[in-house]
């Protein structure tokens, strides 16, 4: 049977919303534009929800990681 393997994710504040980083690399940036949180992921956004919660969700979605 397989293992699965842990991956860390770190949330870091910016000036216009947060970046997730895994290791070095970062997946999506999630920026607050009138009250709605815009998930960016490889350039593209990805989607526009109302709580960062869901916007976390989806950007670790976009990056294809099980939740």
């Amino acid at each position: 049977m397989s293992k699965k393997k842990d991956t860390e994710l770190e949330i870091v504040d910016t000036a216009t919303g947060a970046v997730i980083k895994s290791g070095k690399k970062i997946i999506a940036e999630i920026k607050e534009e009138a009250g709605t949180f815009v998930v960016i992921s490889s350039g593209k956004e990805v989607a526009v929800v109302r709580t960062f919660e869901i916007a976390l969700e989806e950007a670790i979605k976009a990056y294809n990681l099980s939740i």
